[in-house]
């Protein structure tokens, strides 16, 4: 069976017959259709690229690609992070800036003036008390380091027993044994305050010791000697050598006190002994007298030695001058203490004055 095309006029498979062409209808004029004739328009189809027909909208083609737009946000990523690092750079250096003037202010007021060791705030007095032990430890840690080089072990023992000392036994390894003139000020009546550590004389070597450990008789005949004539031609190293020229050097207290017999009167000294209780103590005493006791051991301090009495107070007590001890020298003592301690009492005077010993029990 033939097969038909309605345009090409062959033959429709499965027919014998051909199929007669229709005649094609004219673009234009009228046509007779389903609703009764009409005429065709003159109008293009849609589609057909001749004459007017539905118009073509105008619009706008994007045609960046996906990666495009990711790489532009990318961008703007990467912008915004370096803005953003930027602020936080700005933020830490102005942060580290003020942190280090506010740290740099706070030093700068928070330090001691007068110490940096001691803080800030405590009182000028307190921090020069501070700043005395502070110093007084690194030279006993010196003084310990160095321990090999002392002969004599008493100038050991007296850094730590005595404070006041350390500075001068620090000293002591490299110090001149050679004495040195005392250059303050003496005023008649008034009796200077000396230490036989004095670095003046502390060194010199006086009864197998250096003065500063058995000088005490010396140093105290020097202050009373002083404030009797009131000058300083006979130092403690001065009267040293001569308790050493008589002989007279050495015992427990480091002076014999035959010294205080004729061998005064070189130092322009004389002296009357009285039997030490504390009624004799306090008569002897008197203005242009000062008395000299030679105290043992135990009593006023650990060891035998001696002490210069200088006055008696309106409350009875007495003030001890002890060249051995800043303690005993800082307060008062009772008279009856005092006498205990010692054995005789030695009234010394100018020698050109009286001894005034008629009041007391010789």
């Amino acid at each position: 069976m033939a097969s038909y095309s309605d345009r090409g006029g062959r033959l429709r498979e499965g027919s014998g017959q051909r199929h007669q062409t229709r005649p094609r209808v004219p673009e234009q004029g009228p046509y007779h259709g389903p609703r009764g004739t009409r005429t065709r328009s003159s109008a293009p189809r849609r589609g057909s690229s001749s004459g007017a027909g539905y118009p073509l909208r105008a619009r706008n083609i994007n045609f960046s690609s996906g990666r495009a737009r990711r790489m532009n946000a990318n961008r703007r990523l990467i912008i915004l992070a370096v803005i953003a690092l930027l602020v936080i750079v700005l933020l830490v250096v102005g942060i580290s800036s003020c942190v280090r003037s506010c740290s740099s202010d706070q030093t700068t007021g928070s330090e001691n003036p007068v110490d940096s060791r001691v803080a800030a705030g405590v009182s000028e007095d307190l921090t020069r008390q501070f700043a005395t032990e502070l110093d007084r430890a690194d030279k006993l840690a010196q003084i310990a380091a160095n321990a090999d080089q002392y002969e004599n072990q008493g100038l050991l023992e007296l850094a730590l027993s005595e404070p006041a000392a350390i500075d001068f036994v620090a000293a002591y390894p490299e110090s001149s044994k050679e004495a040195q003139p005392y250059e303050d000020e003496v005023t008649q009546g008034t009796v200077p305050e000396l230490y036989c550590w004095d670095e003046r004389w502390g060194a010199v070597d006086y009864a197998d010791a250096p003065l500063a450990l058995t000088g005490s008789g010396p140093t105290a005949l020097a202050m009373a000697r002083m404030g009797l004539l009131g000058n300083a031609e006979q130092t403690p190293a001065t009267i040293a050598q001569a308790v050493s020229d008589a002989g007279m050097a050495g015992g427990d207290s480091g002076m014999s006190a035959d010294f205080l017999g004729e061998q005064l009167s070189a130092l322009g000294l004389s002296s009357s002994s009285y039997a030490s209780n504390a009624d004799n103590l306090l008569q002897v005493l008197d203005t242009g007298t000062y008395l000299l006791l030679e105290v043992s051991a135990g009593t006023l301090t650990d060891s035998a030695h001696w002490v210069l009495v200088t006055a008696e107070n309106e409350d009875g007590s007495v003030t001890v001058l002890d060249p051995t001890s800043p303690d005993v020298s800082s307060h008062t003592w009772d008279a009856a203490t005092v006498a205990s301690a010692a054995t005789n009492i030695y009234a010394l005077t100018a020698a050109d004055a009286a001894s005034g010993g008629d009041a007391a029990t010789e």
